[in-house]
């Protein structure tokens, strides 16, 4: 006999079906307006904040109509996609590793309205994009945002942590020879297409897609997954980088593969040991900011 939790789910996830096909509907329907971008968005987040109920066929269902929707949008309203969220005071790319710059970077935001709550406030977003070479240091303005991109990041090392209390979704799309940190925050990552890059991050929910050769530190409250992914190494986030509430007990290493069904344990990930971190940690906290010896520890 099912457990009252579990029928609860089963509902939850049923109406959260029927609301997400209603939504596709709408965006399908009305994709060349300026807004359609805000409201994959706006279910997109919902999609994640769902996660922590919806059944493993669920999620990988929906995550591919996201970005069925995500590639519509962008065919049918390509101007959409630009001139939003985090604007850089420079994005210069550099030639080379060895020479690298420091960027002290205030985010700059700007509303991003859920059409579905009339009247309600907007959402701001911050965004980075298109960024090879440099060590970027997000600094606060005391914003509202809560949902941070990273697109097109190579060879750089971005430091998210005076503005990690604001974030409730982090997205990565297309890293590369990179190094993301993140304070602790309540709420969901997604990180797709990512190569040899480490990611150092403690979130509720936490979502790889078609990534290679990543480390993973982190505190995570609820199975990581991965999907389309190999060589991912998991580790606990140190003690060393940031305190994390005891009470909350990590399942960093409760890993669910998406694309192994068997008993045996997925070849697709293996666990590390948090002190591997250390070296490391010292060239992150060096207000030289080091980036070609940093990125020397991402794994290849």
């Amino acid at each position: 006999m099912a457990s009252a939790g579990s029928s609860a789910n089963a509902n939850a996830a049923a109406k959260f079906w029927d609301y997400f096909q209603a939504e596709k509907t709408q965006i399908t329907a009305h994709v060349a307006q300026n807004d359609v971008q805000n409201r994959v968005r706006e279910l997109d987040s919902k999609v994640r904040e769902a996660l922590i109920y919806l059944p493993a066929y669920d999620q990988k269902q929906l995550t591919k109509e996201l970005d069925g929707l995500r590639a519509l949008v962008q065919k049918s309203n390509p101007a959409s996609s630009r001139n939003t969220g985090f604007r850089f005071k420079t994005a210069t790319a550099r030639p080379s590793v060895a020479k690298q710059t420091v960027e002290e970077i205030v985010p700059v935001t700007e509303p991003v309205t859920n059409p579905t709550d009339h009247g309600s406030a907007s959402t701001p977003s911050i965004l980075f994009s298109k960024i090879a070479n440099q060590w970027i240091v997000a600094t606060s303005n005391d914003n509202d945002a809560t949902d941070c991109e990273l697109r097109d990041i190579s060879h750089c090392v971005v430091d998210l942590r005076a503005v990690s209390h604001h974030i409730r979704a982090l997205n990565c799309h297309r890293m590369k020879d990179s190094i993301v940190i993140c304070h602790p925050f309540a709420g969901s990552a997604t990180i797709r297409d990512a190569q040899n890059s480490i990611v150092i991050l403690g979130v509720q929910q936490l979502r790889f897609e078609g990534c290679k050769d990543v480390d993973v530190y982190t505190h995570c409250t609820s199975h990581p997954v991965i999907e389309r992914s190999t060589s991912m190494r998991f580790s606990p986030y140190p003690a060393f980088v940031h305190s994390i509430e005891k009470s909350q007990p990590s399942l960093h290493d409760k890993i669910e593969d998406f694309n192994w069904l068997r008993r045996q344990h997925s070849p697709n990930w293996t666990l590390i040991d948090p002190e591997t971190l250390h070296v490391l940690w010292k060239l992150l906290e060096d207000p030289k900011h080091p980036l070609h010896d940093a990125l020397t520890h991402v794994p290849q």
